[in-house]
This record gives C-alpha cells, structure tokens and sequence, in this order.
C-alpha cells in the first residue's frame, strides 16, 4: 500500500511538472515551478489526513479511533479516495485563494494530473497482489481507463480550446468519478449498502456540489451574458 502511494506520488509530481512547465496562464502570471510544488506537497498532506479521516469514520473501531493507531497507518491500513478527493479540492480552494493564484487552472492541471495517475496505482495494485484484488477494484480499474481516453481525447481538447472555461475540467472529472464510485459501492453491496455511511455521504456531497458549481460556472453565466 505504502509503496503503491509513494510511486503513484512521484508519477503525479512528475505528470504536474510535465503540465505546468509550459503553461500559459502560469507564465503570464509569473507562477513559478516551485510555487506549484509547494502546493502539491501540503495539498498531499492535507488530502492524506481527510483520506485518512473519512475512513475511520466509515468503518469505526477501536483500534482506528486511537490516535496511535490513526497516525500508524502502515500497521492499520485504510484510506478513503473519495475523501482524499474531497480533500485536493477544498485545499486547493483555500490555498489558491489565499495566494491569490488562478484556481480554475490549478484545479484542472491537477486532475488532469490525478487522471493520469488513477490506472497506474489501481494497476500496480492488481499486480502487487497478483491479481487477488476486490471486484470493485477492479470496476474502478477498467473505468479509470476509460476516464483517461475521454479526457485526453475530449474534455481536455475543449479545454485547451476555450470552450470551456478554467476548472469546467475539474467538476467534470469529480462529478463522474464520484457517480461511478458511488453507483459501483451500491450495486456491489446492495443487501447492506448504508446511506448514512460516511464516505457515501461525501460522495453524493461531492457529486451533487461539483455539478451545481460546472452548471454555474458553464450556463448560468452564458445565460446571464445574452442578456
């Protein structure tokens, strides 16, 4: 688990080098590499704490509710992906906002740098456990792919594009990835599936709150400018 993170995390930091080091709006604004690394480093601690966090609230125990055993997660694994999600955004929003820095840019280069790392970690997962993985896992794996075809094939192209604004990328990623997750841990465990679980609960928060933001920000204001 710990190995599987710390290669996905220099693969993103290198995908998030690879992305920023040319872009546009960065440069224009004077937003140095470095200034972008910083963020991805205390976005990762603050997403790997709210990770943490969201699944000792959804699978409670003794164990996971002492600090100690919080802190030691290489003795008590579990982590919570939509709650390290969950996490990269609100962090985002208040650091980008604080250090006044195009939000909608680094949100979407960020996930633009999360999709391409999501296979490759549910993919050494397959392999570091010899294929002896959950189902939902494997579900996760194949849409994961497919998540990465149609983001670099479609909804980037649009993005580079103009054709739809800084951060549309972002809200798009986050409200299909949650629907696919939420829709999997439902039909899987159908006989037991609880709503008042609290990563279920996140994911319809983050489903639901990512697609009113992408229809704010992409129709309210085209409406608003006809008139």
């Amino acid at each position: 688990m710990i190995l599987v993170s710390l290669i996905c995390f220099f693969i993103f930091f290198y995908i998030v080098y690879y992305l920023s080091r040319d872009d546009f709006v960065l440069t224009r604004k004077d937003i140095p590499i470095g200034k972008v690394f910083n963020l991805v480093i205390l976005m990762s601690l603050f997403s790997a704490f709210i990770s943490r966090l969201f699944f000792t609230l959804s699978y409670p125990s003794g164990q996971m509710l002492n600090l100690l055993s919080f802190l030691a997660f290489n003795y008590f694994p579990g982590f919570s992906l939509i709650g390290a999600i969950a996490g990269a955004e609100i962090f985002i929003y208040l650091y980008c906002d604080y250090k006044k820095m195009p939000m909608g840019k680094i949100f979407d280069l960020l996930t633009l740098s999360f999709i391409g790392v999501l296979p490759i970690g549910f993919l050494l997962n397959f392999l570091i456990h010899l294929g002896r993985v959950t189902v939902f896992d494997n579900i996760i794996l194949v849409f994961s792919v497919i998540l990465v075809l149609i983001f670099a094939k479609i909804i980037n192209p649009l993005s580079v594009k103009g054709e739809i604004k800084d951060g549309s990328l972002g809200f798009i990623f986050v409200a299909i990835f949650s629907c696919i997750y939420f829709l999997t841990r439902l039909f899987l465990n159908l006989k037991d599936f609880s709503f008042l679980n609290a990563e279920n609960i996140l994911l319809l928060v983050t489903l639901f709150s990512s697609l009113i933001l992408l229809l704010n920000q992409e129709l309210m204001d085209r409406f608003l400018a006809k008139k």
